[in-house]
């Protein structure tokens, strides 16, 4: 009896996340875009802190204290901008990417659900 109420169960999920992008546009846009914007979170939220945990926020934390440090190309403060820069940014980026992660999952899911835009968290949001 387990056996196929969970079978059935499988089948009515795969059925509505086979038609879920489909319901996009037309009179049921909002729920399509509500399908778009969840899973868009929730393939975004982790993708958002690898991405700013282990390079965006330890570069440019790195570079940022390296120009502070009066010479952007310079070897030594490249050096001492990397040995404070890195662990910073990275114990920074995780809290901040699951955010950007979240908003970007949010918004663009919603704006253009199941679309490429949608899952990828690469280029700056702002």
């Amino acid at each position: 009896m387990k056996k196929k109420v969970f079978a059935i169960v499988a089948a009515s999920v795969m059925a509505i996340g086979l038609a879920a992008p489909s319901m996009a546009d037309g009179p049921l846009s909002s729920v399509g875009a509500l399908a778009g914007s969840t899973s868009a979170v929730i393939v975004d939220t982790p993708e958002g802190v690898l991405y700013h945990s282990l390079w965006n926020c330890p570069y440019k934390t790195q570079r940022t204290l390296a120009e502070h440090f009066g010479d952007s190309n310079g070897m030594g403060q490249n050096l001492v901008g990397a040995m404070l820069g890195i662990p910073v940014g990275v114990v920074w980026g995780v809290p901040y990417g699951a955010i950007a992660g979240f908003r970007h999952g949010m918004t663009v899911g919603w704006d253009k659900p199941f679309s490429t835009e949608s899952y990828m968290v690469w280029e700056d949001d702002k």
